[in-house]
């Protein structure tokens, strides 16, 4: 390659990441970084407040089964997939957390976005996963909440009304998150 070339695929490239660069900094960029907060994650269908929109899942044996009928307990539903490091790394969190509440009325509801089952249960096994795990390998209960980052969490109260959200990876099974599950039981 000669020298003129080189110069033109560095100027390119440059140009590319700058673009790239000032696309995700301009100001009102939803999609910038990892919110703070669930307020910092707008989410139209996702209000605190309001019942969140029925799902009707399909768990790895293949029972079917709705959020709507865990409404008396305390539901943290969480979007993951095995390919997602954050969503792997909150993993032992939410066992722990799972472990210390769910004898006080708290589940946990795993919806998994991976495309083949098998990759579920490569981390499932790994992690020891206590709780339910739901496939939404069409991304079909995702689209419906309006999941475009994870992992996600929304956390429902007693009455099966949207409590939390939140965007990212977090410790569940101590410091804030943690209170936060404790004072909705």
């Amino acid at each position: 390659m000669d020298m003129k070339k080189l110069f033109a695929l560095v100027g390119v490239l440059l140009i590319l990441f700058a673009s790239i660069y000032l696309f995700w900094s301009r100001p009102g960029n939803e999609m910038r970084g990892t919110p703070a907060s669930s307020s910092d994650f707008p989410n139209p269908v996702l209000k605190k407040g309001e019942l969140p929109p029925d799902l009707e899942l399909q768990d790895l044996e293949g029972k079917l089964d709705k959020i709507s009928n865990y409404k008396g307990k305390v539901v943290l539903i969480n979007f993951w997939a095995s390919w997602c490091p954050p969503c792997i790394i909150e993993m032992p969190s939410l066992v722990s957390a799972h472990q210390k509440l769910r004898d006080r009325g708290f589940e946990i509801l795993a919806i998994n976005l991976d495309e083949k089952k098998e990759a579920a249960q490569k981390v499932i096994q790994k992690q020891k996963l206590p709780f339910k795990v739901f496939l939404d390998p069409d991304g079909l209960a995702a689209q419906k909440y309006m999941v475009y980052g994870l992992p996600y969490t929304i956390i429902l109260n007693r009455e099966g009304k949207i409590e939390y959200k939140i965007f990212g990876g977090h410790e569940w099974d101590k410091g804030e998150q943690f209170e936060m599950l404790r004072s909705l039981l």
